[in-house]
């Protein structure tokens, strides 16, 4: 019998479904099972569909054919039946399932939507709910995106999810709307701005404090290009002020809004400089594209120019010394390296190239690390002079450990601790940055290490920066280092530069010069406390190299930095303090006053160098017993109408005999102003932080 046959009795039999359980009945009927589609369609209704997945052999069909007989049912509750049917839907592929929920109406798919049951039982993912939803007619999307308990909190979308919604939205005014209900971060926030007409996307750079430089770059560079060029144009000021840098933006650009803005650069108002910038950062294959027969040398000298982006997307010129260094002059913002090891010939035309682009960045790192810290071309000049002439005031006939002792005194000298390190107002960078450090004066320790590490490396001393529990410091390898004994030993030892700066400052013993790893460890108690300072038993069990006391002063006298006794100058300066108190000590005043005079003949710069000049008043200057001090506080504050809040030490007294007394250093007289109560604290300002360390509101 033929399938025509099959079709004749279907249309006669009053009891279709029972002949579709009837499965020896059907073979004999030669016809293609998917030939059952169009039996279904023709001779059943809604509800009989339903019933004939309870058929045996409807249930033996694969699941596409299944999947073709349910959507042939026009009625969605039956469909949602079945659906709900495990013993139907088990069948179902996922892509079919997810086609079949996102093909039926509004009304059916929110129902889906909103059963919590189903969506857990066909686990259903956040992804596949997103398409759901994205399926639905533009009024309802809007409807159901409202609802952000149901989105958030029942069906758990990410929030890149819900953006990607929301961009699809067909205007901003519902975008608007949606928006009002979530709390998303910038980033998200701004995958939806970018969608805004150009007209909402400008205002709301001019307008909006809510976003920083890279958000409002981003932002811009989703404008079209010639909306793009006439912001950068009406808005010179604004991008002015706001540190917008109109190339920055362009090289975010895809590559056809590059190469249609490359068509209308030379007719903008850019000036030649900004045109220069714009075209270095532009993408390899659109400099390409562009024809240089008839432009100027300026110009295709910049096209010609390699750029990397950082991990930020920042553009920066790939240098190359042996070009013409002229063609650099203008490109100081692009232009970010570390000469930390050029070679002789290549530092010479760098520092050439510091004049002509005195605004480039001047990087180094600390350990090989990723974290770049920026130096101006200037304090780069500086710097390298003073090491020149350091390097070259040293006997080259000195031994490598007398080498030593110079540079790690020249330190001392030099460079002070950051003495607002650790305020509100202190820059992790500037205290890091190499040769700004040595410009300024001021550093903290990995980055006072790293100078000294760095000066070495220049005269062939090995050394390795330390790193411990909040503090680094120097490992010196292969050394060689005179013993009282006359021997002289080779190994690996300490040195740390940031602990003897103020020994070296005031001509005292470095306490932290060539010492073991055993003994340096010593210093880290204080108080029977242990701060574990320079613990790290993996790279320093091998530092068991160290000077003991007469090799020490005997080293420091050989290279004139200690008298031919071995003592050091700070005992001139202790001496003297010692004879100002035995003096004055019935005059406790004057005693004073003397040994602040003696601290400014000493070290003339004391008011710069705090940290220094406070460890010395704190024990030796003002220490003594006699002085009978019920409290005395030597630290820092700031002039309340200095806008930088640059420190300054201040000391306070209290004592029987004076009762209170404040001071603070003046850098421009070179001495201590004593002020009433009153007046000092009109003036000054203590560091937020420095209040909350000392448990004061």
């Amino acid at each position: 019998m033929i399938t025509e046959d099959l079709r004749k009795l279907l249309d006669k039999s009053d009891d279709k479904l029972s002949m579709f359980n009837n499965e020896d009945e059907l073979k004999k009927y030669n016809f293609n099972p998917y030939e059952i589609i169009d039996f279904v369609n023709n001779f059943f209704s809604n509800e009989e569909k339903l019933k004939l997945f309870d058929c045996t052999y409807i249930k033996k069909l694969n699941g596409d054919l299944k999947v073709k007989i349910i959507e042939s049912i026009s009625d969605e509750d039956i469909i949602l039946q079945i659906l709900n049917n495990d013993n139907i839907s088990k069948d179902i592929i996922r892509y079919q399932l997810m086609n079949i929920i996102k093909s039926m109406s509004d009304t059916a798919k929110q129902k889906i939507l909103y059963n919590k049951e189903f969506i857990e039982k066909n686990k259903i993912a956040d992804y596949e709910l997103k398409d759901i939803i994205d399926s639905f007619t533009d009024e309802k999307k809007l409807q159901i995106l409202a609802d952000s308990n149901l989105i958030v909190e029942k069906l758990n979308l990410k929030d890149y999810q819900i953006s990607e919604l929301i961009c699809n939205l067909p205007n901003e005014n519902f975008k608007r709307k949606i928006l009002e209900g979530y709390s998303f971060e910038n980033n998200t926030l701004l995958d939806i701005i970018c969608t805004f007409t150009n007209e909402s996307k400008e205002k709301i750079i001019l307008d909006e404090n809510t976003f920083d430089i890279r958000d409002k770059n981003r932002i811009l560079s989703s404008l079209d290009v010639e909306s793009l060029i006439n912001f950068f144009t009406n808005n010179k000021d604004f991008l002015e002020k706001n540190n917008i840098k109109p190339y920055e933006v362009i090289s975010m650009l895809n590559t056809e809004n590059q190469k249609e803005l490359v068509s209308k650069i030379f007719d903008t108002k850019f000036d030649l400089d900004e045109k220069r910038k714009i075209l270095v950062v532009l993408d390899q294959n659109v400099k390409e594209s562009i024809d240089t027969t008839n432009l100027p040398k300026e110009y295709t000298s910049a096209l010609n120019m390699q750029v990397k982006r950082n991990v930020y997307g920042k553009s920066n010129i790939i240098l190359d010394l042996e070009r013409d260094l002229e063609e650099y002059r203008g490109l100081d913002e692009l232009i970010s390296i570390n000469p930390e090891n050029f070679s002789k010939e290549d530092k010479f035309k760098f520092i050439s190239l510091c004049d002509i682009c005195p605004n480039m960045e001047v990087t180094n790192t600390l350990n090989n690390k990723n974290v770049k810290y920026c130096s101006t071309a200037k304090e780069y000049k500086e710097a390298e002079n003073w090491i020149e002439s350091l390097i070259n005031s040293i006997n080259q006939e000195y031994s490598k450990a007398q080498k030593l002792a110079i540079i790690d005194n020249a330190i001392g000298k030099k460079i002070s601790y950051s003495p607002d390190f650790d305020t509100e107002i202190s820059n992790s960078n500037d205290c890091r940055a190499l040769w700004k450090i040595i410009s300024s004066g001021y550093g903290v320790c990995n980055g006072i290490a790293k100078v000294e590490q760095y000066i070495l490396d220049k005269i062939g001393i090995e050394s390795e920066m330390i790193e411990c529990k909040n503090h680094t410091f120097l490992k010196i390898n292969n050394i060689e280092l005179p013993l009282e004994n006359g021997q002289i030993k080779k190994g690996a030892t300490i040195v740390d530069p940031t602990w003897n700066l103020t020994n070296h400052r005031f001509g005292g013993r470095p306490d932290n010069f060539c010492i073991s790893y055993e003994d340096i460890r010593k210093h880290d108690v204080k108080n029977g406390k242990d701060y574990f300072c320079h613990k790290n038993d993996e790279k320093l069990q091998d530092a068991t190299l160290g000077l003991d006391d007469k090799s020490l002063r005997s080293l420091f006298t050989s290279v004139e930095l200690a008298y031919k006794d071995g003592q050091f100058p700070i005992k001139r300066l202790l001496e003297d303090s010692k004879n100002i108190n035995e003096t004055y000590s019935e005059d406790l005043n004057e005693n004073i006053t003397h040994q602040f005079q003696l601290l400014s003949n000493a070290c003339p710069e004391f008011a710069t160098c705090q940290n220094s000049s406070i460890e010395i008043l704190s024990n030796a200057l003002l220490n003594k017993k006699n002085m009978k001090f019920n409290k005395c506080v030597i630290n820092r504050v700031y002039n309340k109408e200095d806008k930088g809040k640059s420190p300054v030490i201040y000391v306070y007294m209290d004592s029987d005999n004076l009762g209170e007394k404040f001071y603070v250093s003046d850098k421009d007289n070179g001495g201590f102003i004593q002020l009433p109560y009153e007046e000092f604290t009109k003036q000054f300002e203590c560091y937020e932080k420095d209040l909350e360390k000392s448990g004061r509101n």
